[in-house]
């Protein structure tokens, strides 16, 4: 997913026409959908944040030798700051499971849960950083979550709806967003601290 100037995620959509106000040409940030078939903003500048698996892994499916990649490897739980059209934001990756991620961005607007895949298993929570946990006490802004699983009736997505559903009940984000999708379940909107928050369009 891709970044725009002020740290609000996006899964690009080739069937989509985004409009001036819509650019999210700022950093890369690997979780599953940067290996699938997805679309590179125009103006794309090259950064590229994940671990160091996912790094290299991404390293090998270049195909764009005339695109200049910068890359940064994330340590587990560790907050790493990066800067982004003078937008400072901390950036920190949270492993749930040896397969899955979840990333924690802070800035000076908003503190937000980016959702990869989910395990069954809640027990990373208590072992994120104290960034992390700190968010946790304060209060969770806004959740972003990869719905793919809301797109498909595939065996393996009525696990992940549960997961999602679990973990949102347990965090009670201000807001809920989809990262591919505008609309989300009416029944896992309404687990938002703040009421009628609105779907991603």
């Amino acid at each position: 997913m891709f970044l725009n100037d002020i740290g609000q995620p996006l899964i690009l959509d080739h069937r989509k026409t985004y409009g001036p106000y819509e650019q999210h040409d700022g950093p890369l940030i690997l979780t599953a959908a940067a290996f699938q078939d997805h679309v590179y903003p125009k103006n794309w500048c090259g950064q590229v944040f994940g671990s160091a698996d996912d790094v290299a892994r991404f390293q090998s499916t270049v195909a764009d030798a005339t695109q200049a990649y910068t890359y940064n490897v994330l340590t587990p739980n560790e907050p790493f700051q990066m800067e982004y059209k003078k937008i400072k934001n901390t950036l920190t990756l949270i492993p749930t499971d040896p397969n899955t991620r979840l990333y924690y961005l802070k800035n000076d607007y908003i503190r937000a849960l980016w959702v990869d895949n989910l395990s069954g298993y809640l027990d990373f929570i208590p072992k994120a950083g104290t960034s992390f946990q700190r968010a946790l006490s304060i209060g969770i802004d806004v959740i972003y979550i990869d719905d793919l699983c809301y797109m498909s009736d595939e065996d393996w997505t009525e696990a992940q709806r549960e997961n999602i559903y679990a973990l949102v009940e347990l965090l009670r984000p201000k807001y809920l967003y989809g990262l591919r999708q505008d609309k989300l379940p009416k029944s896992l909107l309404d687990l938002c601290a703040q009421k009628g928050a609105l779907e991603w369009d």
